[in-house]
């Protein structure tokens, strides 16, 4: 009988994982519309690193690769490497290891589950709802960096609580090697695990008090300096760790510097205004403190998770929020329940729900940022999980199977509403986001690459040398041998040459090459003067570039 119930369990975990890889794998190259500038960056430093061993700005094997002064954790980029040497340099290449890993990760929140309620009814509602969760496939289908630290950090402290429970030391080496590796794919792993680890050695203390293995406290510890060690390492001793913190830290934000100066100058208005009450209410840890709430209460907030979702803006799925509306009523009984509940192990949820938001908390950009939020929301999907079940077991047996109806319905409901707006309505609504266009406006100019002297492209339409190089699959050795340009105005690489005029062909400089066959690249909104001219459009049938052959018959 045992045996039979294990089987069934088994069979049930591969038919959700079978839903969720169905539901990232589909139509991938297709789906997100556009290709991102990001997931193109991903994707040619992985062919970079494939042919060459250096990323596209000539450094070997390295921890970070830098994009625009943001320098990004490399770990996604050397996950290209297999599927590009396998289907080439594409977007489905490109966006493999976000989907493998996202349907994968079923897997290891029903490990996480587990490893807290001890039941297989709740692990297995989890993983299905995590598998039709609106923002893990969003994330998942668009190259998503913090998708593959997800799945270590929730395989790894799934491991680490069964060690704790069990003090099997390797479950905990296993588990604090699985949490460590999601600091080279995301920088948020870095604050949130070792806070999360040292919020659960606070919280289990009258437990490890009780452990009489010497040893395995021992390891804990260690465990915990060496996730803390790491992370300290990365950010601060490796080249490059704290760029992305001085680019989005509210510490070296303009905003809040500017919010505390306009407070002082209006106090100086005011004539009995003085200079203690002034330095009392509008001093940096006062505003510093107010910026770090109010961003933390944005991540608890009804339209975010329920109605409009988050930022950056192309990851957003028009009319939807990023968890399901069904949700709502179950999220709010399943943290009432576990904070009632007697177990310690059940308070983990909210433990974790609480600390989640902190690091994205201190940053500026994009509030509330759907990335940086990752680890917030894997941890609502089981507590619904959790509300579900134990809403199902409270009630009358015989309203058991209308309550599961009317929950399977409209979950149906807000699963097909999803679906709709994702394939139908996301390709087309505030599309230029997505670079949409872009992949066609190279794959043209590339035809004609041999018969040209120069490419003149606009930079206004944003920073697109990524889309460039991946989209001509441009020779990583010649590009590094000219020196990783990148697009810096008035230069280039190879044939192209960027500059920041709209409209290049008009407003010509005299710092423009002085060739006879050229193609002009511009925005959509120029005006047609050439005769030979390729119009790139949207899907909605607006203009993204004029193409323009001069001197091209």
């Amino acid at each position: 009988m045992f045996k039979k119930r294990n089987f069934l369990v088994f069979f049930i975990l591969i038919l959700i994982f079978i839903v969720a890889l169905s539901l990232r794998f589909y139509k991938l190259s297709e789906f997100p519309a556009g290709f991102h500038i990001d997931e193109a960056s991903l994707g040619y430093n992985g062919y970079s690193l494939l042919l060459t061993g250096k990323d596209e700005n000539n450094n070997p094997y390295p921890l970070y690769v830098d994009m625009f002064g943001d320098n990004r954790p490399s770990g996604y980029h050397y996950l290209t490497i297999l599927p590009i040497s396998i289907f080439g340099l594409t977007e489905l290449a490109t966006r493999f290891p976000g989907a493998f890993f996202g349907s994968i990760s079923i897997f290891a929140i029903y490990l996480l589950a587990m490893s807290i309620f001890r039941s297989k009814k709740i692990a297995l509602l989890c993983s299905f709802l995590l598998a039709i969760a609106p923002w893990h496939i969003v994330l998942s289908r668009a190259s998503g960096e913090a998708v593959i630290a997800l799945f270590f950090i929730v395989s790894g402290f799934g491991l680490i609580l069964q060690s704790i429970q069990n003090q099997r030391l390797s479950f905990l080496i296993s588990g604090t090697f699985l949490a460590s590796l999601s600091f080279f794919f995301y920088h948020t792993p870095r604050v949130f695990v070792p806070l999360l680890f040292l919020s659960l050695m606070f919280f289990f203390f009258p437990i490890l008090r009780g452990i009489k293995n010497k040893r395995y406290k021992i390891m804990l510890g260690c465990s915990f300096l060496f996730l803390s060690f790491l992370a300290f390492f990365l950010v601060f001793v490796a080249s490059g760790g704290t760029g992305r913190y001085s680019q989005v830290s509210i510490f070296n934000a303009s905003e809040t510097r500017l919010v505390m100066e306009e407070q002082i100058r209006e106090d100086g208005i005011v004539d009995n205004s003085d200079i203690f009450t002034t330095r009392l209410f509008h001093n940096k840890v006062i505003n510093y403190s107010l910026t770090f709430i109010s961003n933390y209460l944005e991540y608890f907030s009804g339209s975010f998770l329920f109605i409009r979702g988050g930022l950056p803006i192309w990851y957003s799925v028009p009319g939807m929020g990023v968890v399901y509306l069904v949700g709502l009523p179950f999220v709010f009984l399943g943290i009432i329940l576990l904070a009632t509940h007697k177990k310690t192990l059940y308070k983990i949820p909210l433990l974790w729900l609480l600390i989640a938001p902190v690091t994205a908390a201190i940053t500026i950009d994009d509030i509330p940022n759907i990335n940086r939020a990752i680890v917030f929301l894997v941890v609502i999907e089981i507590i619904a999980g959790y509300g579900i079940y134990r809403f199902i077991s409270i009630i009358q047996p015989r309203a058991r199977a209308i309550a599961i109806s009317f929950i399977s319905i409209f979950l149906l409901l807000n699963f097909l509403y999803f679906l709709h707006q994702y394939f139908v309505h996301a390709p087309v609504h505030k599309n230029w986001y997505r670079n949409e266009g872009f992949g066609e406006m190279v794959k043209t100019i590339k035809d004609s690459y041999n018969t040209v002297d120069k490419i003149v492209i606009t930079k206004d339409a944003g920073g697109i040398y990524p889309l460039v190089l991946f989209y001509m699959q441009y020779d990583p050795h010649a590009y590094q041998s000219e020196g990783s340009p990148k697009d810096r105005e008035y230069s280039g690489f190879g044939k192209f040459f960027f500059v920041p005029q709209s409209c290049p062909s008009i407003d010509k400089d005299s710092r423009f090459p002085k060739v006879n066959k050229t193609i002009y690249v511009e925005k959509g909104e120029c005006k047609d003067q050439y005769l030979r001219q390729k119009i790139i459009q949207r899907k909605d049938g607006t203009r993204v570039f004029n193409i323009n052959y001069e001197g091209i018959p």
